[in-house]
């Protein structure tokens, strides 16, 4: 008797797993573009395969060095805590993109900041030093 209940749950898990599997594939229409940084559905993106490196400038903004032209200024909704702190972050991209309003990045303590903006930035120039003559 037992394992005729087991079955049928599972079964029904598997059923109600592939139905809902199933609607996960239909197309859908999409408005992402394959640039370096591009709307998606509306909101700016940026690539992750095409980030370098970060700098954490504050509890709210970060600054990503990327392999094009410019860099990416990313500002989070209010006050991260701790986050220029640690000057450490993670994220978990979805397609290979972190778009504004929609991702998060998280803190070494493990604190969600949501992401509010991202904006396109001239790259940092190396600072000159001088030499005495």
């Amino acid at each position: 008797m037992r394992i005729l209940i087991t079955i049928a749950i599972i079964a029904a898990t598997g059923w109600a797993h592939g139905e809902l599997f199933a609607q996960d594939l239909q197309p859908q229409e999409s408005t992402e573009q394959t640039q370096d940084t591009g709307p998606t559905e509306g909101k700016f993106c940026l690539e992750t395969d095409n980030i370098t490196q970060y700098k954490v400038e504050s509890d709210q903004l970060i600054r990503f060095v990327m392999r094009s032209d410019f860099d990416i200024l990313m500002r989070v909704k209010r006050h991260c805590s701790q986050l220029y702190f640690h000057k450490y972050i993670s994220y978990t991209p979805v397609n290979g993109l972190l778009c504004e309003g929609v991702d998060e990045i998280k803190t070494r303590s493990g604190l969600p900041c949501r992401i509010e903006s991202l904006e396109k930035i001239e790259k940092k120039q190396p600072e000159e030093t001088s030499t005495i003559p």
